[in-house]
């Protein structure tokens, strides 16, 4: 088995666990010219901080994680998770040939 293959058939099982784990974890996607699919995606949301004096800054930061075997998202496309509507805004480097992980705007 290939290092590809393996990552996805990784991915296809914790996504499956997590889902039956948490009660789901679809989402609907629609890109930016075409029909809208359901996909399963992971919500990363976490705060990130600059600067460790007095006056260290701090900000919210969202990530989502798509299997590519369900979906090759698009900048631009928005994705609703739990009523929460989300903007792929840019990929960031963590993608691999499994998963693509996109910073987004809420």
């Amino acid at each position: 088995m290939s290092e590809a293959a393996l990552k996805a058939a990784f991915d296809a099982a914790f996504f499956a666990a997590w889902g039956d784990l948490a009660g789901g974890i679809d989402a609907l996607y629609t890109p930016p010219a075409g029909a809208a699919v359901t996909v399963q995606v992971l919500v990363d949301t976490g705060i990130a901080q600059y600067g460790d004096d007095f006056a260290a800054v701090s900000h919210y930061s969202t990530f989502l994680s798509f299997r590519r075997a369900q979906v090759e998202p698009e900048g631009g496309a928005t994705v609703v998770v739990a009523g929460i509507p989300y903007t792929l805004a840019q990929r960031v480097d963590s993608s691999d040939e499994s998963l693509s992980r996109w910073a987004v705007q809420t």
